[in-house]
């Protein structure tokens, strides 16, 4: 659960940013480590490089990770949310209980690495690597309201640089608007496994706001119109979609079940029969079977 996201001010003779990093890295990367002596290394580092990417990377990573704490729990009942655990039986082998661990937060220190990604932001605005690694720790933390707010926050800004963003050393993305594309992606589907269907709706919205003709925005825009039973507004965008792509069979897969769900059973029955024609094998035994349904 402690997951690292480990992505110069020079002076004659010593670069006094790299062997904090070196030093930090030794200590960090250490199984037991001292917590103490890391803050120290930590401190020393931010006072002689104030504006260094790599100790606002390294203090956020730490802060992080101290946030973090495992708790191992004993209870008679099964763990909610399909957590795994260890059964305890008893001496005649009945069920006595189960043991698992669960992960706290202190709030402070969370605090303390969220600030210290912040800065990092605002000196270094384009880099994509630090907000994506602040979006990711809000996401462990389940903060999913701001998990939200942040990711919104992120697509607003990657339209005002026309979405040339920047990664790890300070290296140029490849393709990056696809990068960015697949990254919302990931986020909106962690939002559509735990049902959170208005943070949901807000990010996609932005997204479609930014990318109007991309199948991928404008498919996961309609899903949210579906999860709302809002058919024709869903049917609307997926129509759309085909027309960028004819044969994405999720569109065709869709524009079939919503009219399905408009009582429109040719309509439905057109788009499934169009999936056994150009599916893969899944694809077409699913269809086939809706419109055994259908008939």
């Amino acid at each position: 659960m402690k997951n690292k996201l480990l992505f110069i001010l020079w002076v004659p003779f010593v670069n006094f940013g790299q062997n904090y990093k070196l030093d930090f890295d030794s200590k960090f990367n250490q199984k037991e480590y001292n917590a103490t002596e890391i803050e120290g290394i930590l401190n020393n580092w931010k006072k002689k490089s104030t504006k260094d990417i790599d100790y606002f990377i390294a203090a956020f990573n730490f802060y992080f990770k101290e946030s973090q704490n495992e708790i191992v729990q004993l209870t008679k009942e099964a763990p909610k949310d399909n957590t795994e655990a260890l059964v305890l039986n008893d001496s005649l082998g009945n069920k006595a209980g189960y043991m698992y661990s669960n992960v706290s937060t202190n709030d402070s220190l969370f605090a303390i690495s969220q600030n210290t990604i912040d800065s990092a932001i605002r000196l270094f605005p384009n880099r994509l690597d630090l907000r994506f690694g602040k979006i990711h720790t809000l996401g462990e933390v389940e903060k999913f309201d701001e998990f939200t707010t942040e990711i919104i926050k992120t697509i607003a800004y990657s339209a005002t640089i026309n979405h040339n963003w920047y990664w790890a050393n300070d290296n140029n993305l490849e393709d990056p608007e696809h990068f960015f594309i697949d990254a919302m992606q990931s986020y909106q589907n962690t939002l559509f496994q735990i049902e959170s269907d208005e943070n949901l709706k807000k990010i996609t919205k932005k997204m479609y706001e930014i990318f109007p003709n991309d199948i991928y925005v404008i498919s996961s825009y309609g899903v949210t119109f579906l999860i709302e039973g809002k058919n024709n507004e869903a049917l609307e965008l997926y129509l759309k979609a085909e027309k960028i792509n004819p044969n994405d069979t999720i569109v065709l897969n869709n524009i079939g079940l919503i009219y399905e769900r408009l009582s429109d059973k040719n309509s439905a029955l057109r788009y499934y029969k169009k999936i056994t024609e150009i599916g893969n094998e899944n694809e077409k035994l699913a269809a086939q079977k809706k419109i055994n349904n259908l008939k």
